[in-house]
């Protein structure tokens, strides 16, 4: 007969800043907890990425620090690496997020380019007991391409997936989980080809698997996003072998009926005091407001530009889209966290050298109205908004946008001529897809962000009167 020891994995992903979700969450894994471990089982807590975001204006302000002292207080056991903050201010962040969260953060395929070292901070698995059984954990995240930009190599899940596995039973597992930040098909398709997983928690595409899926003789379970769901899976391991003998799986709705976990409130509250603090240092003056609008120039469009021309050497010319900002500012004293609010997005500031031709045809697309106008997810349903630049002037005509003309430095800007030209990895990205330029053409300024970026020109400019313009000059064509 098979002896057998119990253990239950209550498991959150893709969170996104959901802090009032999260407190509920709090509430029924205590619930579940104190039941389970009164039966005599273990009970853990785990997430598989992405509990932070800026749309949290305390995790904007601490580059999601703040986050990992709120699953800290929750309780939470095991994170594996996300995207949302390593993606927007790189491996720089990872120690403090670390320290906050006190547990092992994992992620094993994300290396230093120059080293072939984990960045400090990140463990690529541990091992927990459970009763006579030892699970172990091993962390993979997204291998995103852009990762180079901060000399990390992101290497491909099943390259470094045998090896791990290998490594882990060495040291004693007998039971192997993988906390996937990779999304749901990528675990799926690890589960059919990488043998001796025993169960695979994902996330990252914000699947809701209820039931969890069993591939291969591998459960793979994912828990939706934004806090809606607690993940729980009950499972009877065999104690010889760390097989799953049976396994029971299903999605908790987090509703508002669940009160808030009153020691998290307590925790939230004290990280929030924490961030107020931090939020009212002064970073600059404005002497008159900063308008923000998507159909013409704008002062906070050319304030970017301006900020991005000042920023980069030996450019002739800046190019930024008002999109970028979340909203505009008051006259007045600019405060570090008004700043923060206001320019949410993480982009980084780039060199790079563009025909007139190019430039004139990412205009010719940029002004359009209806491109202006467009909404996207990752500007945070932000219209595109108009182009601004900094250095030249543009003529246009929206009815006939391939008629502008443009002028650098004084002069006609011809097809051929090569421009230096400042700007971010959202202009000529294909997520915008005006004119899409190989990010192996920019030279990026990482980790640098367009809110430190401001913030460092609003200290040289202090009190700064907002640019109005006119550079972007609307004109009917006869």
């Amino acid at each position: 007969m098979i002896q057998t020891s119990t253990l239950t994995i209550l498991h959150t992903n893709d969170m996104h800043g959901r802090v009032a979700a999260l407190s509920r969450i709090v509430t029924l894994a205590r619930q579940i907890r104190q039941e389970v471990t009164s039966q005599g089982s273990a009970c853990v807590l785990w997430d598989a990425g992405d509990a932070e975001d800026t749309i949290l204006l305390e995790s904007s302000l601490t580059r999601g620090a703040a986050v990992m002292s709120l699953l800290a207080a929750a309780g939470y056991e095991l994170q594996a690496l996300g995207n949302a903050s390593i993606l927007r201010y790189g491996p720089r962040i990872l120690p403090e997020h670390r320290a906050r969260f006190g547990r092992p953060l994992l992620c094993a395929n994300l290396v230093e380019r120059s080293s072939g070292n984990l960045p400090a901070g990140l463990t690529p698995y541990t091992i927990v007991p459970c009763g006579d059984v030892r699970i172990g954990v091993i962390g993979l995240s997204a291998p995103i391409p852009v990762y180079t930009v901060f000399d990390l190599e992101p290497r491909q899940p099943q390259d470094v997936l045998p090896d791990l596995i290998a490594q882990v039973r060495a040291a004693g597992a007998q039971t192997i989980v993988l906390l996937s930040h990779l999304g749901s098909k990528a675990d799926q398709q690890l589960a059919e080809t990488i043998p001796g997983l025993d169960l695979i928690i994902g996330a990252h595409d914000h699947v809701a698997l209820d039931p969890p899926l069993l591939v291969n003789g591998t459960l793979i379970a994912q828990a939706g996003d934004y806090g809606r769901f607690l993940g729980r899976l009950d499972l009877a391991l065999d104690r010889h072998s760390g097989r799953i003998v049976s396994h029971t799986g299903r999605l908790l709705p987090i509703s508002d009926a669940l009160p808030p976990d009153p020691d998290f409130e307590q925790a939230w509250l004290a990280v929030q005091a924490e961030v107020k603090a931090q939020a009212a240092r002064p970073v600059g003056e404005l002497l008159a407001p900063l308008e923000l609008v998507d159909d013409r120039e704008c002062s906070a469009g050319n304030l970017l530009a301006d900020a991005l021309l000042a920023r980069l050497p030996d450019v002739e010319l800046a190019l930024a889209l008002a999109g970028q900002w979340t909203h505009g500012l008051p006259a007045g004293q600019v405060s570090y966290g008004g700043l923060n609010s206001a320019m949410r997005l993480s982009t980084n500031p780039g060199r790079v050298m563009l025909s007139g031709d190019e430039i004139h045809r990412w205009l010719a697309s940029a002004v359009q109205p209806a491109n202006a106008a467009r909404k996207l997810h990752a500007l945070r349903d932000r219209a595109c908004g108009l182009p601004h630049v900094a250095g030249a002037q543009v003529f246009y005509d929206p009815a006939q946008p391939d008629s502008l003309t443009v002028s650098v430095g004084g002069e006609p800007l011809a097809p051929d001529r090569q421009v230096a030209v400042a700007t971010t990895d959202l202009e000529f990205s294909e997520m915008i897809g005006y004119v899409v330029i190989d990010e192996a053409r920019v030279a990026f300024e990482v980790p640098t962000i367009m809110a430190e970026m401001l913030e460092d020109y609003l200290a040289l400019h202090w009190p700064l009167t907002p640019p109005t313009g006119p550079r972007m000059m609307a004109q009917a064509t006869a």
